[in-house]
């Protein structure tokens, strides 16, 4: 219920010369309410994302057989996306299980993971179409990572014919996304950092 829809707040008729000031209050609460729903939409995506990361990285733990407090229990701040953005719960898991992996395995952490990469192109994508390098890059990282969505493509687009097609143009993109997404700041020990998403022009 909005605040407007309370009938405790609601005014009776009022004569025409103070009905003005009253809608421009009406409007004002509106603008409110919409404004309190944000709030509390983004309130609500980083709680799930909370929820989500420490998830992931007691998964991580068991995976690879970290007992105590170690560098796993320790990457929380790691595992937030570069962007603002809201990420679907399926997108955000992976990017913490890529870099959960990586700090497991002692790799560098600062280059981007495969699903920024997909945030990028699903962006552009909402854009104009992908040209056929970038859509090669797209299908090729969904199936590196989602392989049991991405199968069900596989049997109505020939990948293979992809790749040979536009597979070095991909591998390009691939090169330049690593480049401009990868954070500095994502080490071992790093505070939680958000800087803007930049704007990647994919060539045709």
């Amino acid at each position: 219920m909005t605040i407007l829809e309370h009938e405790s707040l609601c005014a009776p008729d009022a004569p025409c010369d103070e009905r003005a000031p009253r809608l421009r209050l009406a409007a004002s609460l509106i603008g409110l309410d919409a404004a309190f729903r944000d709030i509390a939409d983004v309130i609500d995506s980083a709680l799930d994302q909370c929820a989500w990361a420490d998830e992931e990285i007691e998964a991580a733990q068991l995976r690879h057989g970290e007992n105590d407090r170690g560098p796993l229990w320790g990457s929380f701040s790691l595992l937030r996306p570069a962007s603002d953005r809201p990420w679907p719960e399926l997108l955000y898991r992976t990017h913490c299980r890529e870099l959960l992996d990586r700090v497991a395995a002692g790799a560098d952490t600062r280059p981007a993971t495969d699903a920024e990469k997909l945030a990028v192109l699903s962006a552009a994508s909402q854009t104009a179409p992908l040209n056929g390098g970038a859509e090669t890059l797209y299908l090729r990282l969904g199936n590196r990572r989602f392989p049991n969505i991405f199968d069900r493509a596989a049997e109505v687009l020939d990948m293979q014919a992809y790749e040979t097609v536009h597979g070095s143009r991909a591998d390009e993109y691939e090169a330049l996304l690593m480049r401009k997404l990868s954070q500095p700041w994502r080490t071992a020990g790093a505070t939680v950092k958000t800087v803007e998403e930049p704007d990647i022009p994919l060539p045709v």
